[in-house]
């Protein structure tokens, strides 16, 4: 299995990981959510919505999950990828999967709450609105950012790590086990008597 083909693989994951990111949020935020609440009445639109955008972010926070290690595996197997700006755009992953994580298991369960508590609730139910749709375009900026740096990677200019064939793994565990040997029995050799003790 050659470098080229794992950096096939590892291409064909992130960018599949990175579409169900950013089309999961494209989908919901702006296609499923405004269409919901024409065709449908306010309390049948509220149920709906409330079952899908959890889901919606678990989605997204798994596409993020995938996509790290999948990121990851292209400087691994090609040294000229390497470099700061590994650690800039695993941060961007990694931000992206928990702000989603925290839409879906914190802020989600916040908002239903106060709109639960009806006219009470309006205030803090209106202000979590504003702070989901900020995560949604932050997240939604972050998957789009990262599409385009995929895009616009230049092609690697070696091939890559080399895997070793198990002729070459063997003849090279041979060599460092003579070589331990070797030390071994120098430092177990006797030290020649010096002069001054012959005497």
């Amino acid at each position: 299995m050659n470098a080229r083909f794992l950096l096939a693989v590892f291409d064909s994951v992130y960018v599949l990981a990175l579409t169900a990111w950013v089309g999961s949020l494209l989908f919901f935020s702006f296609g499923v959510v405004p269409v919901i609440f024409q065709v449908l009445s306010p309390e049948a639109g509220t149920k709906l919505v409330r079952s899908l955008f959890p889901r919606s972010y678990t989605w997204g926070a798994i596409a993020g999950a995938i996509a790290l290690p999948a990121y990851l595996g292209v400087p691994l197997s090609f040294q000229e990828f390497r470099g700061p700006i590994v650690a800039v755009q695993s941060l961007m992953i990694v931000a992206g999967t928990l702000l989603m994580l925290y839409a879906a298991n914190s802020l989600t369960p916040a908002i239903h709450a106060a709109l639960d508590a009806g006219p009470e609730g309006k205030a803090r139910f209106d202000r979590l609105q504003r702070r989901s749709m900020r995560i949604n375009l932050v997240a939604l900026a972050l998957g789009i950012i990262l599409l385009i740096a995929l895009v616009n990677r230049p092609e690697p200019k070696t091939a890559g790590i080399v895997e070793p064939t198990p002729q070459e793994r063997a003849r090279s565990d041979y060599e460092q086990m003579r070589a331990r040997e070797e030390a071994s029995r120098t430092r177990r050799a006797p030290r020649p008597a010096s002069e001054h003790e012959l005497h």
